[in-house]
C-alpha cells in the first residue's frame, strides 16, 4: 500500500515537471505584419516586443535621430552596452551569425531590474530596420531569427550591431517553476508516508 502511494506521488511530480516544460518554447514576433522583415525570440528569453522601425538605434540620447527606441517608447531605459563599441561595451555583449546567438555579462542583472536587447540590421540601399524585445529576468544568452517579409525587402549587411538597455530599481529574483513543483512534490511524499504511518 506504501509503495503504491509513493508511485502516485512520483508519477505526480513528473507530470508536472513534463507538463512545465513543454508548455515553454513559443516565438516572440517583433512585428506582426508577414509582408515586411520581422524576427523572432524563445519566450524562453524574452518577454515581449517592445519595438519596431525604421532607421537607427545607436544608443545616443542626445541624438534621436540616431537613438529611435531611446528617444521613444524605451525612453525610461539606459544603454547599457553596444555590441561594436568596446567603449560602450561592459557587459561583453556579442552576436554571432551561424548560428544566430547572442550573449552578455550575467553581470547585468546585478545592476539593472529590468533589461531589453535591440538588433539594428542594415538594409543595403533602403533604410535600416531595428527590433527591441523586453528580456525575461536573469537571462543572458540565447538565439535570434530574422525572417523576411513577403514585400521583399533584403536585409543588404545582415546585423550590424546589437544593443543592452537596462533599467534601474528593485533587482527581485524570482523562484524557477521547476524547483517549485519539486517542492510540492516532497511535500506530497510527506503527506502520504505521514498517513501510510497512521494507517
Amino acid at each position: 500500500m506504501k509503495f503504491n502511494k509513493l508511485k502516485l506521488a512520483a508519477g505526480s511530480i513528473l507530470t508536472g515537471l513534463m507538463f512545465s516544460t513543454s508548455a515553454q518554447g513559443a516565438m516572440i514576433s517583433c512585428n506582426t505584419d508577414p509582408t515586411v522583415n520581422y524576427m523572432q525570440i524563445s519566450d524562453e528569453k524574452v518577454s515581449a516586443c517592445l519595438a519596431s522601425g525604421v532607421g537607427n538605434i545607436n544608443g545616443n540620447p542626445e541624438n534621436p535621430n540616431n537613438s529611435l527606441f531611446i528617444s521613444g517608447v524605451g525612453s525610461d531605459y539606459e544603454l547599457a552596452s553596444k555590441s561594436d563599441e568596446p567603449t560602450k561595451n561592459p557587459y561583453n555583449l556579442s552576436y554571432g551569425s551561424d548560428p544566430n546567438t547572442w550573449e552578455f555579462d550575467a553581470s547585468f542583472w546585478n545592476d539593472y531590474s529590468e533589461g531589453a536587447l535591440g538588433f539594428k540590421f542594415g538594409t543595403g540601399n533602403q533604410p535600416d530596420e531595428w527590433f527591441v524585445f523586453s528580456l525575461q529576468s536573469l537571462v543572458s544568452s540565447g538565439a535570434w531569427a530574422f525572417i523576411e517579409g513577403s514585400d521583399v525587402r533584403t536585409r543588404g549587411d545582415g546585423l550590424s550591431h546589437v544593443n543592452l538597455y537596462g533599467k534601474k530599481g528593485d533587482i527581485t529574483v524570482p523562484e524557477p517553476g521547476t524547483i517549485a513543483l519539486l517542492g510540492l512534490g516532497l511535500v506530497s511524499m510527506t503527506i502520504a508516508r505521514r498517513r501510510g504511518k497512521a494507517a
